[in-house]
């Protein structure tokens, strides 16, 4: 393998292997007489008996002269620090040439206390540590895929007793009861002219991670429970699956720039499972198939964009699919449906700017958290994804999603306390500093990738998702051990965006003839801060469950803009501050149901008789339960208001000077149940605003409107109904009398059913606030009460 230098560098000492077999040291040695020797018999193989213990303070790797360090590097017993572990290995040559290995190693850690990089003196990307215990086989038989040069392996293991973690600042992660059993044959090796080429045609195997655990106590290391209490740690969840694939790879050597290497990769996934487990409760993903194909991925000690040393990895192209048969939660293991991922990373132009995807990866995570963690220069460009989610046989597909950015991601695992001014919560820290990001999609296509594009995602804002965003960020999210009870996941997070451009409504990017500017309604010129303390997330007997325990934002719209998402017609500026304590937001398997669609009634009869659509709607489907308790005013930063402002002065440049203008003010907006029903002296405040997304995919009627051709040419009469028809020439046609079999071949839309009710929502006043003559209170108090609206909207292409 020509063109790189690699020399690996072992510093300092080295316990040694000490063979169990070996007999004590004795004065002399003795002849055995021909009575000693008669009572040995031939036997094939060898075995030995090691306890293995090995130390060195450092492993250096070097390309192009940049080091990358792996210091206190530890082989020996996981349970007994210190110590050795055990390995016995048997030996066996077969009359083929083949070396069969039978091994047992039983309570062994692999540990690396940190990595550093030569040109980052002080800082280091933590330490990794992996305790396990192996039994299993290996058959190495020469001649590989391509001659007698290469080799065959046929392995078989399971490891049990395993644990994987991650540790900085004596804080630590981990894997923990990890069972893993692996069979592998026929895999070959061969060198296929300047590339080492590794086929394996098949591997398959299983595996269960009994916790993810979480500690904050460096005498913890690598332990169960925690040394002061006896108590099991906190624990995220477990894991379990399978995993049957086949893959082909070649290193090559050479990286990006000069010394390092190259990985190309080629796997199929012909079928998995993955399943989380939290408490008695699982969200499980089965019937997982897929493939992908990495190509050109370098491998460099290098430095990032600013010029710090990094571990560089720079890729040329990743593409795949992957299938999801079936994604089940709750009691009852039911499932949601199906989802159908396709992808493509590569470079590509945003907004008249190139990126690439590449990752740096360097020492020291957030200054403040200590001199160990990971920081990520990260740039990544999504060229094109399409999601597909299909539940009861019908599809919707969210096509055409692109994405792109750049910025730092910090890791660290962090303890509660505040140091050097920073705040930090028990858990895995993942942070964001300086990334400028993007995505957006191209809209719908509902049945197939060949379906005419529609709009239809504006449905989901109440979760939050914008058709398409823009935006600078800042901030933390920190993912602590432990849902509302027992296992799950407990988060806190502060989170500031700046610059942001988000779409309300957007047409398409690229509606077949190359990328254009979207046009649409823009959230522009927007700042964003957004805080989160003690949200939890459980796998429950219902669904999917997040709980907020107290959340607080300050969205501030520069302009909200139609058109052009930065020169589009202004309404103004809009603010909206948010306080929730409490509020809720539970994902339950299953859909509408049965729907009377434009009309009432129970049944199907009782819906027809007021003139409605009865739908059966089918069993897969998701319904989203959202629960926001507004909660009353407790400071200016922590309170829910919104206002509007217009007619603002502005500066030397033209820019509106905010606080300027003329502004309507909602102030202390807030819910209750509209009494003191506990006796505490205040008005309970636990339904707030409850609303239910039932989302479906399914056949809708659809009519015309006007008299004569559409847009694509196809004729009909106003209230005649849109019928497919895969022999009409645009796939469908207009009846106005449709049959039986026409109602089977309604057109399939995106179906959302909305249910929104509170008992109260009050407005403590309302004011008028002039440039010069300042707030005027014009109504004080305003209070709804008793509210329920249900929606039903179906999204389609319109021609």
């Amino acid at each position: 393998m020509a063109g790189i230098r690699k020399h690996i560098v072992v510093t300092q000492s080295v316990r040694g292997v000490v063979l169990a077999l070996s007999a004590p040291a004795m004065a002399d040695m003795q002849l055995l007489g021909d009575e000693d020797m008669a009572d040995i018999s031939g036997q094939s193989g060898i075995t030995l008996e090691m306890e293995l213990g090995m130390t060195a303070d450092r492993l250096t790797y070097f390309d192009d002269d940049r080091g990358i360090y792996l210091e206190d590097f530890r082989v020996g017993s996981a349970s007994q620090p210190g110590e050795s572990a055990a390995h016995v290995i048997r030996v066996d040559i077969t009359d083929e040439a083949s070396l069969n290995l039978d091994y047992l190693v039983e309570d062994r850690r692999i540990e690396f206390g940190d990595i550093r990089l030569a040109g980052a003196p002080g800082i280091g990307m933590g330490g990794i540590f992996f305790d396990h215990s192996l039994q299993g086989n290996l058959r190495i038989s020469p001649g590989g895929a391509f001659g007698s040069s290469g080799y065959t392996f046929d392995t078989a293991y399971t490891m049990t007793g395993g644990r994987l973690g991650y540790r900085t600042n004596g804080n630590e992660v981990f894997l923990d009861d990890i069972t893993l059993s692996v069979e592998a044959l026929g895999v070959t090796l061969d060198v296929v002219g300047s590339t080492l080429e590794l086929n394996a045609p098949r591997v398959s195997g299983s595996y269960d991670v009994g916790a993810i655990r979480y500690s904050n106590n460096p005498a913890n290391h690598g332990n169960t429970y925690d040394v002061a209490t006896g108590q099991a740690l906190p624990s995220y969840g477990g894991l379990s699956g399978s995993f049957d694939l086949s893959s082909k790879t070649g290193i090559t050597a050479g990286g990006r720039e000069g010394e390092g290497f190259r990985l190309d990769n080629e796997t199929t996934i012909n079928s998995a499972s993955f399943i989380y487990h939290d408490d008695d409760h699982a969200l499980a993903f089965r019937d997982i198939t897929g493939q992908y194909r990495l190509n050109d991925l370098r491998v460099d000690v290098t430095a990032d964009r600013y010029g710090r040393d990094a571990l560089g990895f720079t890729l040329g192209s990743l593409n795949g699919k992957f299938n999801i048969g079936r994604i089940e939660m709750g009691a009852g293991g039911q499932s949601i449906g199906e989802v159908n991922v396709s992808f493509m990373l590569q470079d590509h132009v945003y907004n008249g700017r190139s990126y690439t995807n590449a990752v740096y990866l360097q020492g020291g995570g957030h200054p403040d958290a200590g001199s160990q963690g990971l920081r990520l220069s990260t740039e990544w460009s999504l060229q094109l994804a399409d999601l597909s989610y299909t539940e009861d046989g019908n599809r919707v597909i969210f096509s055409g999603l692109q994405s792109w950015g750049q910025g730092d991601v910090t890791v660290n695992v962090t303890r509660d306390g505040e140091l050097n001014g920073t705040r930090f919560y028990d858990g895995l820290r993942i942070g964001f500093e300086d990334v400028s990001a993007g995505y957006r999609i191209n809209g719908l296509r509902v049945g197939s990738e060949d379906a005419p594009l529609q709009g239809g995602t504006e449905l989901l804002l109440a979760l939050g998702f914008y058709p398409a965003y823009e935006f600078d960020m800042d901030g933390q999210v920190t993912l602590g051990a432990g849902g509302a009870s027992g296992e799950g996941l407990t988060i806190n997070s502060d989170i500031r965006i700046r610059n942001g451009r988000a779409a309300i409504i957007a047409a398409p990017y690229d509606e077949g003839s190359g990328e254009i500017s979207q046009k649409g309604l823009w959230i522009s010129d927007l700042s964003y801060d957004a805080h989160v303390r003690d949200m939890t997330l459980d796998v429950t007997e219902d669904g999917l469950a997040l709980i907020k325990g107290e959340a607080w934002s300050l969205m501030d719209v520069g302009n909200l803009r139609v058109g052009d998402k930065a020169a589009g017609s202004s309404f103004g500026r809009f603010v909206v501050q948010k306080y929730e304590t409490g509020s809720s937001m539970t994902i339950v398997p299953g859909g509408a149901g049965n729907v009377c669609a434009g009309g009432s009634g129970d049944s199907e009869s009782a819906c027809a008789a007021s003139g409605g659509i009865w739908e059966a709607r089918g069993e897969e489907g998701i319904t989203i339960q959202l629960k926001q308790i507004l909660a009353r005013e407790v400071s200016e930063a922590r309170k829910n208001a919104f206002t509007w402002e217009t007619n603002r002065q502005v500066d030397s440049s033209g820019k509106p000077i905010n606080n300027t203008g003329s502004r309507l003010v909602l102030d202390d907006i807030h819910t209750s149940d509209g009494g003191d029903f506990d006796g505490d002296g205040v008005d309970d405040n636990t339904f707030g605003i409850r609303t239910d997304l039932s989302v479906d995919v399914y056949q809708t009627k659809v009519v015309k409107k006007t008299d004569g051709a559409d847009a694509l040419g196809v004729v009909g009469a106003r209230g005649d109904e849109k019928i497919m028809d895969p022999a009409a020439g645009a796939g469908y046609r207009y009846v106005s009398s449709p049959t039986a079999a026409d109602l089977d071949n309604r057109p399939l839309g995106f179906a959302v059913r909305a249910r929104s009710q509170f008992k109260e929502l009050s407005i403590n006043n309302i004011d008028l606030v002039h440039p010069t003559g300042g707030p005027q209170t014009a109504v004080y108090g305003v209070k709804m009460q008793n509210f329920n609206i249900e929606a039903n909207l179906t999204a389609t292409p319109i021609p």
